[in-house]
């Protein structure tokens, strides 16, 4: 299971982690970061207060994705919620109950009382 990170028995906290992304040619795609991730099973793990940032094709972080409560699924590299998520771009926010999240190709379905706010780009 090591392709996203170590492997850590169940029951372990790890703490102020991050845990970055990349692309098969090595261009790093997303960093994964949380104050807090507890391993439920070699696939799961809860994570508290995640902040994601996903990289453009320059290598600029262009979207951010915070959730108080959200798990991680490593073999799947999925994200998914139901207490809440917030998704922001330059020119976009999104809010919503639930999230289920592809992190390495940047897409997914975000569920329950979303919210979308569009604004003009900054000049």
């Amino acid at each position: 299971m090591a392709e996203n990170g170590p492997d850590f028995p169940i029951g372990s906290v790890i703490q102020n982690f991050a845990l970055p992304q990349a692309d098969t040619a090595g261009k790093k795609t997303a960093l994964v970061r949380g104050k807090r991730a507890t391993v439920v099973s070699p696939n799961q793990l809860k994570i508290e207060e995640l902040d994601v940032d996903l990289y453009n094709a320059e290598g600029k972080a262009e979207t951010t994705i915070t959730a108080t409560r959200c798990d991680f699924w490593r073999k799947e590299n999925r994200l998914t919620t139901d207490t809440g998520i917030l998704v922001k771009k330059p020119t976009l926010m999104v809010s919503a109950n639930g999230i289920d999240w592809n992190v390495a190709d940047s897409c997914g379905t975000l569920y329950t009382r979303v919210r979308v706010v569009l604004s003009s780009a900054n000049p």
